[in-house]
């Protein structure tokens, strides 16, 4: 590809005097202290990966091999998205992802640049070279990660720098070799952020591959933001850096028996602003954002399809006796599971209740001045409450759906209402605290919905009222819980979600006032 490298901009700038200069920093060990939020969204992930790991284990070999493409497949689109080197929308997006990456899936589905196949192809090629990697039969060395940049920019004959007089100029590529001239950044607040220097690359890889394997006791979502982060902060390569960093991320977590995790196209600010934050010293933004993507990929892939029980014949009694021993062993622990996970969510809704009702009075008072008779009520319910806990099920089934995870409404829902009626307009905004995956995962997801009332035509009296969205659903507005967490220790983060997306809603509600 011949188009500018944003989100990995190697860039090779001519300094000026007037510049103010970042200069680069020998490769240094992650931070010994993690903070607390970041250590119980990391407990999130791990509680997170042991449903995952009981449910890919029902899955046979060839089942799990096609899932894991999957994701390798929207990797490897969404990396040159990042970057962007081509654009595809959803649509084929989607049907590469499901059905391979080829040139008869593009054309069936609206087609695209013939290039950007074969940069996604080239990709693609290259996260087969990771999980070769992530085996642990061949080490990461600085061998490989040429290696790795050679196959990932296989077809990319030139990349843009610029030259002495500030003109865009397109050198030709060298797939795996280390740069020969420096390159810099231009941050969000103009100074300008020094890469290492090539006389001091090789040495520097190579204390970056030996702090690598110092720090293997990291958490591996930890150990994957340092080593992505460290590597940009080297910049290698005259061009590719950003794939190659994002492929190391998807090499650490699966070593480790972690999904691989997608830095996609929606969430490119919060990435290009964590790695910001990490040139700045806080290397923790990055931990918190592959955190939570980490949680997404997680949680979509506990959907997985049930296998029947199998059928015990008749000379087989002692082995049937262990089989009904271990059923009963399970059915036991799937009891105490739903029971911490039902603890869990009553104690979730409780707080969210609480945080509405002072939200309802403060709202009550404020549109005195307007409406004498408006209205504010809060309600809730739970699965003991029947069918009324499935009240607002195309809302939850909607939100799920956004968020990419399937919904357990076998059991109902905890949900919370907050319907505020002012000068005959109404607003509804609903919290959901909901169980995540087929079975007992003891997983739990909140999500948040607002919509308003339309009233029906004065002229129409059969007609029904229509509602129009108050909220878009956002994986950032969407927290993942586990059975039997502390949820003390998630108040902040909770009260944030619900106090941003009520923000929104009002916003919305009160443009249809006005």
């Amino acid at each position: 590809m011949n188009g500018p490298s944003t989100c990995d901009p190697s860039l090779a700038y001519s300094l000026d005097v007037s510049d103010v200069v970042v200069p680069w920093q020998r490769v240094a060990l992650a931070p010994a202290v993690v903070p607390d939020d970041v250590m119980q969204v990391l407990a999130s992930v791990d509680t997170l990966r042991g449903a995952w790991e009981k449910a890919i284990s029902h899955m046979t070999p060839e089942e799990f091999a096609e899932a894991r493409q999957r994701s390798l497949r929207r990797h490897a689109i969404e990396t040159g998205i990042i970057e962007r080197l081509y654009d595809l929308d959803w649509g084929i997006t989607e049907a590469l992802v499901a059905e391979g990456i080829s040139a008869d899936v593009i054309a069936r589905n609206g087609g695209a640049d013939e290039e950007a196949l074969v940069t996604i192809t080239d990709q693609l090629d290259a996260l087969q070279l990771v999980c070769e990697l992530a085996t642990g039969e061949r080490p990461l060395t600085v061998f490989a990660i040429r290696e790795l940049h050679a196959l990932i920019t296989r077809s990319q004959a030139t990349y843009e720098a610029h030259d002495q007089f500030g003109r865009k100029v397109y050198p030709p590529l060298r797939h795996g070799d280390w740069k020969q001239e420096a390159n810099h950044v231009r941050r969000p607040d103009g100074t300008l952020l020094e890469y290492t220097p090539p006389e001091q690359l090789e040495s520097e890889m190579d204390r970056l591959i030996e702090l690598f394997n110092e720090q293997a006791s990291l958490h591996p979502v930890v150990r994957s933001a340092w080593l992505h982060h460290r590597f940009i902060a080297i910049h290698p390569f005259q061009d590719g850096n950003g794939r190659v960093a994002r492929a190391l991320v998807l090499l650490v977590l699966l070593r480790h028996h972690y999904a691989p995790l997608v830095v996609d196209r929606t969430r490119r600010a919060d990435y290009l602003e964590s790695l910001d934050k990490a040139n700045a010293g806080d290397l923790w933004a990055l931990t918190r954002l592959f955190s939570r993507l980490e949680i997404e990929v997680l949680r979509a892939e506990l959907e997985r399809p049930s296998l029947p029980a199998p059928q015990v014949t008749q000379p087989q009694n002692v082995a049937a006796a262990y089989v009904d021993r271990l059923l009963r062993s399970r059915a036991q622990e799937e009891e105490a599971l739903r029971e911490a996970t039902v603890h869990t969510a009553l104690d979730i809704q409780a707080r969210i209740r609480e945080w509405l009702t002072g939200q309802a009075d403060a709202l009550r008072a404020i549109f005195l001045a307007v409406d004498q008779s408006r209205h504010v009520l809060v309600d809730s319910a739970t699965p003991d409450d029947g069918e009324r806990a499935l009240y607002w099920r195309g809302q939850i089934i909607r939100a799920a759906n956004v968020l990419d995870f399937f919904t357990n409404l076998r059991d109902g829902t905890w949900w919370c209402h907050l319907r505020l009626t002012v000068l005959g307009e109404v607003l509804r905004y609903l919290p959901v605290v909901q169980k995540v995956g087929h079975g007992e995962t003891g997983v739990l997801a909140l999500s948040v919905s607002a919509e308003c009332v339309e009233s029906p035509e004065p002229n129409q009296p059969d007609s029904r009222p229509g509602f129009s969205p108050a909220l878009e659903t956002r994986p950032e507005d969407s927290l993942t819980f586990t059975a039997g967490e502390n949820v003390d220790l998630r108040v902040p983060e909770l009260h944030e979600v619900l106090e941003r997306t009520l923000a929104l809603a009002m916003d919305a509600f009160g443009r249809r006032l006005s």
